[in-house]
């Protein structure tokens, strides 16, 4: 009987020889909560998670008192299920490390009940798992570096798919005049630097085109140049279009926004009509100019950007300035690297050239054979002075394609223009005149397809506000 007594005790220490054999293999902590008085039973390997020594008495409160007091209502709640239910304890929970970091621990166990049914004790494992949450965590940290990534390259090609269907219809420079071979020169020198280029030049002299040119010139080449027009976004908006914005940072910012600047990081900025920004926006520009960081709007944690800047007028910023109406001190930052495009009227052995490209620009686009334009038409596009220069003539020779019936292009040149050239007009009354004589070609339709705006490649209210300003009138009105 003492004999099969000690085998059965041998048989036992075995077992449990066995079973911490396993659970050390498989860096698993045993232990076990009594349900009477908290006692708390584990393995050395669960005295180490812990940071119990192998001597000290473990009870479920003094177990609270060393895990992360922000998981120790959980935990009551597990337990108290698990014995109250017999449903499988599991769950995570950390302890504070002495250097600031915490370790993590997942654990797994069963109730065991009396042969009455009381409670008696839950049984269960443990293991490290502070590896597997570190990884989760940089994880997670990839995948928002991931995301941040997508929505810059979202914003990227959103922008290169409008560079590339604005440079559908500009596929190159047109032009062999004096004064445009040395605009070109200046762009092939000044191309290859970081420099700020300041582009000069009247309305639809092509300042875009050039400034396109000078980026695909330039190092930056490889990535999409980033536009903004300073005179198409409400004054409200402007800061957040230009310097990005967090979510909540005014009412209606429903989601963070990155700006012109972050997209354009690494790349080129091209600042249409700069004349029109507002003051207050330009004291801004000027410190990321000097200091090459923007702060969105809503956090004021600096962000480091690297953006060529080419910017771009049609007025004369010198009187702005002295005016008040723009800041000397950015007109000198803006003002590196001057670049002033010629207007239409004095590159005009270039007209014959620009025709002949928008001709067969729109041939293309509509689908019709015209190859030619009499004598007569080009002499009377020479003669004409062009007060809308490149986007005007560009205009009617694509109101010419869509009239035109055969091989042959008939344009009608504005009236009071045609057969002598007006060089010596003031700049009011050329455009007086011209408007005039658009509005009397589309029957004083404004707005809509070949309306004068359209015409003119202006917007309805922008041509609106022109006629009120020069005292165009509708007849009988």
């Amino acid at each position: 009987m003492l004999w099969t007594g000690k085998k059965a005790d041998d048989a036992l220490r075995e077992s449990e020889a066995r079973l911490s054999l396993a659970a050390a293999s498989a860096q698993a902590a045993l232990w076990t909560v009594e349900s009477e008085n908290g006692h708390i039973w584990c393995t050395d390997q669960g005295r180490e998670l812990l940071g119990f020594t192998s001597a000290e008495e473990i009870t479920f409160g003094r177990f609270l008192q060393v895990v992360h007091p922000g998981d120790c209502s959980q935990l009551r709640e597990i337990v108290a299920k698990a014995f109250a239910t017999g449903q499988e304890a599991n769950g995570q929970f950390r302890i504070p490390l002495p250097d600031g970091t915490v370790r993590w621990i997942a654990f797994r166990g069963r109730a065991q009940y009396t042969s009455s049914g009381e409670p008696l004790q839950l049984m269960g494992c443990s293991i490290d798992i502070s590896e597997r949450k570190r990884a989760e965590e940089r994880l997670g940290q990839a995948l928002e570096e991931v995301r941040q990534l997508r929505d810059q390259l979202e914003h990227e090609n959103i922008h290169l798919r409008q560079e590339v269907k604005h440079l559908c219809g500009h596929s190159r420079i047109v032009g062999q005049s004096a004064a445009i071979r040395g605009v070109l020169a200046q762009v092939e020198q000044v191309a290859p630097t970081p420099s700020t280029v300041l582009i000069l030049g009247e309305t639809g002299t092509g300042k875009e085109l050039f400034a396109s040119a000078i980026h695909e010139l330039s190092s930056r080449k490889s990535r999409a140049m980033i536009r903004i027009n300073c005179a198409a976004i409400p004054v409200p908006l402007i800061e957040s279009e230009l310097f990005g914005r967090e979510k909540g940072a005014y009412t209606g910012a429903v989601s963070k926004q990155i700006g012109r600047f972050e997209m354009a990081h690494g790349s080129t900025l091209f600042l249409d009509e700069i004349g029109e920004l507002p003051m207050d926006t330009q004291v801004k520009l000027l410190r990321v100019l000097q200091e090459k960081s923007i702060e969105r709007l809503g956090n004021p944690k600096p962000i480091p950007v690297d953006v060529r800047i080419i910017a771009a007028t049609n007025k004369n910023l010198d009187k702005a300035v002295q005016e008040g109406k723009f800041r000397e001190d950015l007109y000198y930052r803006l003002n590196v690297f001057p670049i002033t495009i010629p207007p239409l009227r004095e590159r005009r052995e270039d007209i014959p050239l620009l025709t002949y490209a928008f001709l067969e620009e729109f041939a293309t686009a509509l689908g019709k054979h015209v190859d030619t334009i009499p004598q007569s038409t080009m002499d009377g596009l020479v003669r004409y002075s062009w007060p809308g220069n490149i986007r005007e003539l560009r205009n009617i020779i694509e109101r010419a394609m869509i009239l035109a019936t055969d091989s042959k292009l008939r344009v009608q040149v504005p009236n009071g223009t045609n057969g002598k050239s007006v060089h010596s007009f003031a700049l009011e009354d050329v455009e007086r005149k011209h408007f005039l004589s658009v509005l009397d070609m589309t029957g004083w339709r404004v707005r809509g397809k070949n309306g004068a705006a359209e015409m003119l490649g202006l917007k309805p209210t922008t041509l609106s506000s022109r006629m009120t300003k020069l005292g165009i009138k509708r007849p009988g009105s």
